[in-house]
């Protein structure tokens, strides 16, 4: 019976024994987070956690002083020196937050160095430590190591084949769909997980070419631009020359937007209908056009005839453009405005002003305006204010001329009251001069009388 309560003794002591070991042990684990950059700032997370309530510890933490620099500490005054209780049963972690400046390249660690821990009952835990090395380097060390791969794995249009094949090295391809295609889905896979892809999705396109670009950016910023062509079928195609350039009249309405000041409609071309625009107050009608590109514009209509249509807007102002009249007064220059190439009127080269001409689209207003090239806006040119202002510095200019001709018959009086003066002061002294002579010939003649009578 003894060695039955022995061997039960033992089983129990081996039972609870395993318990009591994992109930009292913890863990401290340092992780980094960000880029170890020199002249950056890095985040190193301290991490004190057990699966039994944790009762008090204390911990210090060393680092590479040589390369980080610490620069805040959620522990005790803001150090590596790291101590704490728990009032209650409940806490099982506690977490310390590290900031340093990396001061220069090189491998740098941050360890758990001393360390005691208790569980809430006042016993000493078991802890395991888990200590971090970051590689800190520069930026021009950070980047040398990035990936300059920008090449795509795959490109496919859903549904449709690419021709030629897909070749990485191979940048321009074509697809074609048929004519009740209005849209596609351009997908594309990249080699390097850390490259970047841009111009993949679903795209909208219109009878003839729809030229697409797929751009791939490398880890290090190099950048391979792959073309991908969607060539919609265009059973009966409105060719139209303009200016010795080639379009196409686009036919679905859904893919053109009414330009500023127009309204819908529907014309014939070629016994087809066509989807268009219209100004009552312009008195155009309006029809999208493409070029070989993909890029739509307007073109006005007329008795079979096209023109190109040049519009400008800013400032909620769309001006529709005519012809400069002549005249003599300004100088004619070129001008971009909304990237569109515009010959403009200037009163000097340097002016930032420049004046068009043209009708406005929503009120019909034909005339001058006045385009700020720093503001990018329009207002109708008032010359009312400019004549005002000429007549006003011409009224000014009078009263300076009258000012300034009395200014100079004062002026010429003076000199010449000087010059009388003068001439008269001199006259005096040339009187006196001869008085004086006439004296002394009186003086010699009667000095001659007395001695002649001697």
């Amino acid at each position: 019976m003894k060695k039955i309560k022995k061997l039960l003794v033992i089983l129990v002591t081996l039972i609870i024994l395993p318990i009591s070991v994992n109930a009292a042990s913890a863990s401290i684990s340092v992780k980094t987070s960000g880029k170890a950059v020199v002249g950056n700032t890095i985040t190193s997370t301290i991490t004190l956690s057990s699966g039994s309530p944790l009762g008090s510890w204390e911990i210090n933490v060393s680092y590479d002083s040589s390369k980080l620099q610490l620069v805040s500490s959620n522990a005790e005054n803001g150090s590596t020196h790291m101590a704490g209780y728990a009032s209650n049963g409940n806490t099982k972690s506690k977490v310390y937050t590290l900031k340093f400046k990396v001061l220069k390249s090189g491998n740098a660690s941050i360890n758990v160095g001393g360390y005691e821990v208790y569980a809430f009952d006042e016993s000493k835990m078991a802890v395991g430590v888990t200590n971090a090395t970051i590689k800190a380097m520069t930026q021009a060390e950070l980047e040398a190591t990035y990936s300059k791969n920008n090449n795509l794995k795959s490109i496919t249009v859903d549904e449709y084949e690419l021709s030629p094949e897909f070749n990485k090295d191979v940048l321009e391809y074509t697809v074609k769909v048929p004519s009740t295609i209005d849209s596609v889905n351009i997908n594309a896979t990249k080699e390097d997980s850390t490259a970047s892809i841009d111009g993949t999705g679903v795209k909208e396109v219109v009878e003839g070419s729809n030229p697409f670009e797929i751009v791939v950016t490398a880890q290090n910023g190099s950048i391979k631009t792959y073309k991908l062509n969607i060539i919609v079928e265009d059973i009966n195609p409105i060719n139209v020359k303009i200016n010795n350039k080639d379009y196409t009249v686009v036919k679905r309405a859904d893919n053109l937007e009414s330009p500023k000041g127009f309204e819908a409609t529907t014309i014939n071309i070629d016994e087809m209908e066509i989807p268009a625009f219209e100004s009552k107050l312009l008195n155009l009608v309006v029809v999208g056009i493409k070029d070989s590109e993909g890029n739509i514009i307007y073109a006005i209509y007329k008795d079979g005839k096209y023109e190109l249509y040049n519009d400008i807007s800013s400032n909620s102002i769309t001006i529709y453009l005519l012809e400069l009249p002549k005249n003599d007064k300004f100088i004619t220059k070129s001008i971009k405005i909304n990237d569109n190439e515009v010959k403009v009127y200037k009163y000097k080269d340097s002016s930032k002003y420049s004046l068009v001409y043209g009708k406005n689209v929503e009120t019909g207003e034909e005339g001058y305006y006045m385009y700020d090239e720093k503001e990018n806006t329009f207002q109708r040119y008032n010359d009312e204010q400019i004549k005002d202002l000429q007549n006003e510095i011409k009224n000014y200019l009078y009263v300076i001329y009258a000012f300034s001709g009395c200014l100079v018959l004062i002026f010429i009086s003076f000199i010449i009251s000087i010059f009388a003066k003068k001439k008269a002061k001199n006259k005096i002294n040339k009187k006196i001069e001869q008085e004086e002579k006439n004296e002394e010939i009186i003086k010699e003649i009667m000095d001659d009388k007395k001695k002649n009578k001697k």
